[in-house]
């Protein structure tokens, strides 16, 4: 898994496996899924993620029993 945040538009993307995207659906306003042809999920992404996690820094993100370090938000 890679963790990657875009400054530029404020987007925190997790790459979950590396493929070819079939379509991209979004789970919640600017929060996206890409997924492959057998609707295995590929990409995720959250447009404008400091204001929907806050503006103060973090350094880990956990998902189920993993933690992954994260660059902070500026």
């Amino acid at each position: 898994m890679k963790i990657t945040y875009d400054k530029k538009v404020d987007a925190l993307n997790l790459t979950l496996k590396e493929g070819v995207v079939k379509k991209t659906v979004e789970v919640s306003p600017e929060i996206f899924v890409d997924l492959d042809k057998n609707n295995n999920p590929l990409y995720f992404e959250i447009i404008g993620v400091s204001e929907k996690i806050g503006k103060k820094f973090f350094n880990e993100l956990t998902i189920g029993k993993k933690s992954f370090k994260v660059p902070a938000l500026a």
